[in-house]
């Protein structure tokens, strides 16, 4: 036999005569054990002193160090590769990718919107001076707004028609009210003079009388008297004078004023169905009432005349005076109120 392998590594076999290992033969020699040796137990450092003298504290005894046990090896496993979850998009507060944005053009401000008038049913539109709107262009060219507006314009073109002729009727009758209200108060200057001119006559008579003696020196006081005496029953005569003056013009304006106040009320009544109330169909209010629908701002008569009194506030004002007009002109004419007009509460211009 070879002594060298396929590696080309010197081998031998035993030979069977001597049992010893020949040169070239390598027998597996068990690697030595050691005895087991425990690990020395560290070290402590002794405490630094301090310079000043102390009592000595007692040492406490070093632990017993226990022999080491000999740890068991386990085999590793191999490691596994670990996936992690796919990550989700936040549900919250997600900030999404900015995209591209076109430049839109600067819009023009709009004006703020305030609690205004509007007819009930239609959207608020524009505001214009006064508080008050003009309808958006949708309710412009609603057709049903549409007709309505047509259709109140023609009544009250008919309306207009109808009363617009006697305007003049309506001018004469404020004005005949105006001269009652006048020709009820009498100005009570002239007796009020008259009797303190009076009283001062009096009291250079009496001076005259008795505060002179002698009889050609008394002559002045009582000329002057005289005069004061004359001047004071004149101021009270003028005062009576005009006083029946004036009860006289009242009286006739009354009589002026009740004629003026049933043509108004046969005016009116041969209206027909008026949609407005009689204190409110002077022409000058209807031809206001007919420039708000024309605006567009209402689509019927009775919604542009609760315009109207919005606009100018006097509501109140004109049922008061309603009420105090029908009482005093219910005393006058047998308990039959006159016909009231408004107009003086408006301001049209």
């Amino acid at each position: 036999m070879s002594d060298f392998d396929e590696n080309w590594q010197l081998k031998g076999s035993p030979d069977p005569a001597t049992p010893n290992v020949q040169p070239n033969q390598m027998q597996p020699q068990p690697a030595p054990v050691q005895p087991f040796q425990p690990a020395p137990a560290p070290m402590q450092q002794a405490p630094v002193m301090p310079a000043q003298p102390q009592a000595a504290a007692p040492v406490a005894p070093a632990p017993v160090q226990q022999p080491m046990q000999p740890v068991q090896q386990v085999p590793v496993q191999p490691m596994q590769p670990v996936y992690a979850p796919p990550m989700q998009p936040a549900a919250v507060n997600q900030v999404p990718a900015m995209q591209p944005q076109m430049q839109q053009p600067m819009q023009p401000m709009q004006p703020m919107q305030q609690p205004v008038f509007q007819p009930q049913g239609y959207p608020v539109g524009q505001p214009v001076a006064g508080g008050y709107v003009y309808p958006t262009q949708p309710l412009m060219y609603n057709q049903g707004f549409a007709q309505a507006r047509e259709q109140a314009l023609a009544e009250l073109n008919v309306i207009l028609n109808h009363f617009a002729p006697k305007v003049d009727v309506f001018q004469r009758y404020e004005n005949v009210n105006k001269d009652i209200q006048k020709f009820s108060q009498t100005s009570k200057a002239p007796i009020v003079w008259g009797i303190i001119i009076a009283l001062l006559g009096i009291g250079l008579l009496l001076d005259g009388i008795f505060g002179v003696k002698h009889a050609a020196d008394k002559i002045p006081y009582f000329i002057a008297a005289g005069v004061f005496a004359l001047i004071g029953a004149g101021l009270i005569v003028l005062f009576v004078f005009k006083l029946k003056k004036h009860k006289q013009k009242r009286e006739e304006l009354i009589v002026e004023a009740g004629e003026l106040s049933n043509q108004l009320t046969l005016l009116y009544n041969g209206c027909g169905n008026c949609p407005v109330a009689p204190e409110y169909t002077d022409p000058r209010i209807l031809f206001k009432l007919q420039a708000i629908i024309i605006s567009g701002r209402c689509s019927s008569i009775p919604e542009a005349l609760t315009t109207l009194l919005s606009i100018q506030r006097n509501y109140q004002r004109i049922e008061s005076a309603k009420a105090q007009h029908n009482a005093d002109t219910a005393a006058r004419y047998d308990g039959k109120p006159a016909f009231f007009n408004a107009v003086r509460y408006f301001n049209l211009m």
